[in-house]
C-alpha cells in the first residue's frame, strides 16, 4: 500500500497556528495511527496558544480532544483497554497523555501525575510519528495511552468530549467524594462545567453552577444544574464569595474549580464550608499568582485537592457514563462546528467564551 500524506496544525509559535502535511507513519509497536473524525477546543488549548504550558511549546501539535476511527493498528493489539475486542475500522478515544508505569509517581500509585505523561504531545512536529495531536487528519497513539471503543449507540458528536472535559471532571467528583446530598458549586460553566454537573447530579448532589458570562448557564442546566448563580452581579471577589455561600445556605460541602482564574482558586477555598472539599482543575499554567489567607484556610480545616489529567480507567467510565444517560443531549455540548481551516476561528471563540465546546470536523 502506498503512502498518505496528512495535514495537522502546530503551534508555530505563540499565538500562531500553521498547517503542515507529513506522511502519514506506520503504528508504533502496541499504539495506533487513528484518522480523526472530530476534535474540540479546550480551555487548555487556549492556554497552549498563548505560550502558557510547561512542556507543550513551539513546534508541537495542537488539540488533545476528540475521537478517531484507527487506520493503522499495531499487529500485537486486538483489544481496548477493558478487553474489548479492536481492529481497523473502530471508533476509539484515547488518553490525551500517556502512563509509563515506570516512574516513581506511577510506582506511588499516581499514573495520573506520571512524569513522562507527555512524552508523545510534548515531542516537536518534526519528529518521528508527527501526528501527537488531535487538530489533525491523523493521530499517532502510543503503546501508553489508553484506548477504548466508542459503543455503536453514542454518537462520534457526543463521545468528542470524552477524553478531556468529562474524564477530567468525572475524576474530579471522584476526588471531591461526591455523594447523594452533597452541595456541590461549579466555578465555570465551559465545557468541563456543563459535564460536571451531569456527573454531579448523577451522583444526587444539589448542583450550583456559578459563572461570570451568565449567558453560558442555561446549558448546565440541561445537564442536571438545579441552581445557575450570576456571579457578574457582583463586586469583587469578595462578593462573589458571599453570592455563592448565601446561595448556598452557609457554603458547599464541594467545590471544583474549573475557571483557569487564579482568584477563583482562593475565593474557592472560602466558598466551601468549615471541613469541606476543593477540587482545583482549571488554574494549570503556573506562575500565576492570587492572594491566599493560610490562617483562614486552616482554621476552617477546608481540603483542597488536585486533580490535573486522571486515571485512565476513568476514560472507559466516561465512556460508559455517556451511553447510559441519554437523558442529557451530550451532542449539543459542542454548540459550534468548524472546518479543519478554521481551527484558529474555534480556538478564539472558545477564548472569547462564545461556544461552550467548539468542535472541528476532520
Amino acid at each position: 500500500m502506498g503512502s498518505t500524506t496528512g495535514m495537522m496544525t502546530v503551534l508555530e509559535a505563540v499565538d500562531n497556528l500553521g498547517l503542515r502535511e507529513y506522511q502519514v507513519p506506520e503504528p508504533v509497536e502496541g499504539g495506533m495511527v487513528l484518522k480523526m473524525i472530530r476534535a474540540n477546543v479546550c480551555g487548555s488549548d487556549v492556554h497552549i496558544r498563548h505560550g502558557n504550558h510547561p512542556l507543550v511549546r513551539e513546534g508541537c501539535a495542537m488539540g488533545h480532544e476528540g475521537v478517531g476511527q484507527v487506520e493503522k493498528l499495531s499487529s500485537s493489539v486486538t483489544s481496548d483497554w477493558a478487553g474489548e475486542p479492536l481492529k481497523v475500522g473502530d471508533r476509539v478515544v484515547a488518553t490525551y497523555f500517556q502512563a509509563c508505569y515506570r516512574c516513581p509517581e506511577c510506582n506511588n500509585g499516581h499514573p495520573n501525575i506520571c512524569r513522562n505523561a507527555y512524552t508523545g504531545w510534548s515531542t516537536p512536529a518534526e519528529d518521528a510519528q508527527h501526528f501527537y495531536g488531535t487538530f489533525a487528519t491523523h493521530y499517532s497513539v502510543g503503546s501508553h495511552q489508553a484506548v477504548y471503543k466508542v459503543p455503536d449507540s453514542v454518537s462520534s458528536k457526543a463521545v468528542s468530549s470524552a477524553n478531556c472535559a468529562l474524564s477530567q471532571v468525572y475524576y474530579g467528583c471522584l476526588l471531591g467524594e461526591v455523594s447523594y446530598g452533597d452541595k456541590v458549586v461549579i466555578l465555570g460553566a465551559g465545557g468541563l462545567g456543563v459535564c460536571a454537573s451531569a456527573v454531579a447530579s448523577s451522583k444526587g448532589a444539589e448542583v450550583f453552577v456559578a459563572e461570570m458570562v451568565p449567558g453560558r448557564l442555561a446549558k448546565a442546566k440541561e445537564f442536571g444544574a438545579h441552581h445557575a448563580i450570576d456571579l457578574s452581579a457582583a463586586d469583587d471577589g469578595a462578593g462573589r464569595v458571599e453570592l455563592v455561600r448565601e446561595a448556598t445556605g452557609g457554603g458547599a460541602d464541594v467545590v471544583i474549580d474549573l475557571t483557569g482564574v487564579p482568584d477563583a482558586f482562593s475565593e474557592s477555598a472560602r466558598i466551601a464550608r468549615s471541613g469541606g472539599i476543593v477540587v482545583e482543575i482549571g488554574n494549570i499554567s503556573p506562575n500565576k499568582y492570587t492572594q491566599f489567607d493560610p490562617g483562614l484556610f486552616t482554621r476552617t480545616g477546608v481540603q483542597i485537592r488536585a486533580a490535573i489529567r486522571y486515571p485512565v480507567e476513568v476514560l472507559g467510565r466516561a465512556v460508559k457514563f455517556i451511553e447510559s444517560t441519554p437523558q442529557f443531549p451530550w451532542e449539543s455540548l459542542v454548540d459550534k462546528d468548524f472546518s479543519f481551516d478554521q481551527v484558529s476561528e474555534a480556538v478564539a471563540a472558545a477564548e472569547a467564551k462564545q461556544v461552550t465546546r467548539a468542535g472541528i470536523v476532520l
